[in-house]
């Protein structure tokens, strides 16, 4: 049985006052369940004490079950390649000063400790030695990260390169001191401390899905406030930096980064020339005469009806020149209205259009279960040719979500109807690449 509404809205707020959270529904009221099961509470007795003066370490508590912490040493590794391909070569270029980074929302502390191993191997020492400072809210992840020592297994995400940063015996795995020496951890709520300054990096993945709109927007304006100029700032696949200023984009194969301008450079000017290899195309290039790949597709719009666009998938031939903008691994994409409520798929009849009707799924926050039953429910439609689900609109997709979509694109092409996943934006298209399910649509 759920909660109440009334408990769920108290324990959301609860949460978004304490530690700046806003996250879907699901996951607050599962996690809450557990608690009051794990305490013995019902849910009346268990909102009174959360919001009590004595209720810290239950709130405490609370806070570290809905955080979801999955984490893994290289988890990332084409921003690892980033990195190295983009990053270094800048610090490399100037005077030697060693870097200063900082781990924001560091979990465990495979992120912070990755870093380390990569730039120990990558930038000489003493003179580049780089201090990483690393933060998270959750006490017993820093707890965890301050010991560096894991599962001998979690050394096998380690690429043989910087498993000598490693000291492995039995079924343990320890960060070597030499490497551990370069991380500091701090307990460190970035919903309501201060940031602190002048950093050359900032890296911070899935971590702002956790915040409502407001605190997000604080948080990223005190991620931008810590960069020095020319400092670089790594999100996570589907976060963006819609509407904050003062950053410019750099492109790096699919991936994307951001630095802060030099003193009187304009955002997205680079400050050092960028490494060969994809790393040197910037958001902000014309899209006319793009070098294009195998693996990319000239996207071009073309008006269906009033209100209505295509965005269709025009293959080019490897070195060709495309005089139209390009995304990598484009796909046929068609727009429609679409209507909805926040925190589910919704479903909007589109023209009539080919051998079917059409219909759309928005995603915005949705849980897996009910998901899978909005798209049967779609599927069934009498007369249906095509349905696109639009993951545009999805603050944070979780890798739960990429069975639900495979299945539901097996269950569409059985039933004889096109299924297209559409992603405009490069932070959901990244995740489709990332989970197996191509660049824009499948």
């Amino acid at each position: 049985m759920g909660l109440a509404k009334g408990t769920l809205s108290g324990l959301e707020e609860r949460l978004h006052e304490h530690a700046g959270f806003d996250l879907p529904r699901w996951v607050v009221e599962a996690r809450a369940l557990s608690r009051m099961s794990a305490l013995a509470l019902d849910e009346t007795a268990y909102l009174d004490l959360v919001n009590s003066p004595g209720g810290a370490a239950e709130l405490r508590a609370l806070v570290e079950a809905v955080r979801v912490g999955e984490t893994s040493f290289f988890r990332h590794r084409p921003q690892v390649d980033a990195l190295l391909d983009v990053v270094v070569p800048a610090w490399r270029g100037r005077d030697h000063k060693a870097p200063r980074v900082w781990s924001a929302g560091c979990a465990t502390g495979e992120e912070p400790y990755t870093i380390a191993l990569v730039l120990a191997r990558a930038l000489p020492r003493p003179a580049f030695a780089p201090t990483i400072l690393a933060t998270d809210v959750s006490q017993e992840a820093l707890a965890v990260a301050q010991r560096a020592v894991y599962p001998a297994s979690a050394a096998e995400d380690v690429p043989s390169p910087w498993r000598e940063g490693l000291w492995i015996e039995g079924d343990s795995a320890r960060i070597r001191p030499e490497i551990a020496s370069l991380v500091r951890f701090r307990h460190q709520n970035l919903a309501d401390a201060e940031a602190p300054r002048g950093f050359d990096l900032v890296w911070c993945r899935n971590v702002l899905i956790y915040f409502g709109p407001e605190a997000r927007r604080r948080v990223l304006d005190r991620l931008v406030a810590a960069l020095q100029p020319g400092g670089f700032l790594f999100l996570g696949y589907s976060e963006t930096l819609r509407d904050v200023g003062g950053l410019g984009a750099v492109r790096y194969g699919d991936q994307v980064l951001w630095q802060k301008p030099l003193a009187g450079a304009a955002p997205g000017a680079p400050s050092r020339p960028q490494a060969s290899g994809g790393a040197g195309l910037r958001a902000s290039a014309p899209p006319a005469k793009v070098p294009v790949s195998r693996r990319t597709e000239a996207i071009v719009k073309v008006p269906v009806s009033r209100g209505t666009e295509a965005i269709v998938k025009v293959p080019v031939t490897p070195n060709a020149l495309a005089k139209v903008p390009v995304t990598s691994n484009a796909g046929a994409l068609v727009k429609v209205p679409v209507v909805g409520r926040p925190g589910r798929a919704s479903m909007a009849p589109a023209a009539e259009r080919g051998r079917g009707r059409t219909a759309v799924l928005r995603l915005t926050a949705p849980e897996p279960g009910a998901l899978a039953a909005e798209i049967r429910g779609a599927l069934a439609a009498q007369g249906l040719g095509t349905l696109t689900i639009d993951l545009d609109g999805a603050d944070f997709l979780e890798d739960a979500i990429a069975p639900v979509l495979r299945r539901a694109v097996a269950a569409a092409q059985a039933a004889g109807i096109e299924m297209l996943l559409q992603a405009t934006r490069p932070g959901p298209q990244r995740w489709l690449r990332r989970n197996g399910l191509g660049g824009g649509v499948s």
